[in-house]
């Protein structure tokens, strides 16, 4: 599935980004990743509705955590979208178009 970014303070980036290298750092985490842009990126965002002020990216991040335990889990920042997928048609039901 993939993950929709959400908006963030600079100050929130930086404390994900601090988590990250804490778990690289102690040996707790081996893979992930993370990604933030700017806020207003046609695909997502609305500089019309969104609070410029409390926004100054988005955040999209997953990255193993809890591997000195054992397997661990993962931490997932963002939205998961599901995928839709439209089932095919049936052959009957294509040559009834026709």
């Amino acid at each position: 599935m993939p993950l929709v970014p959400e908006p963030c303070s600079k100050e929130t980036l930086l404390a994900i980004l601090d988590d990250v290298r804490f778990h690289v750092e102690q040996d707790d985490s081996f893979e992930g990743f993370v990604e933030y842009t700017f806020p207003w990126a046609e695909e997502m965002g609305d500089p019309e509705t969104d609070d410029r002020d409390e926004i100054d990216f988005r955040v999209k991040a997953s990255y193993r955590i809890g591997n000195t335990m054992g397997q661990g889990g993962m931490r997932i920042i963002g939205k998961m979208q599901a995928e839709m997928r439209v089932p095919p048609r049936p052959d009957s039901a294509a040559e009834e178009d026709r």
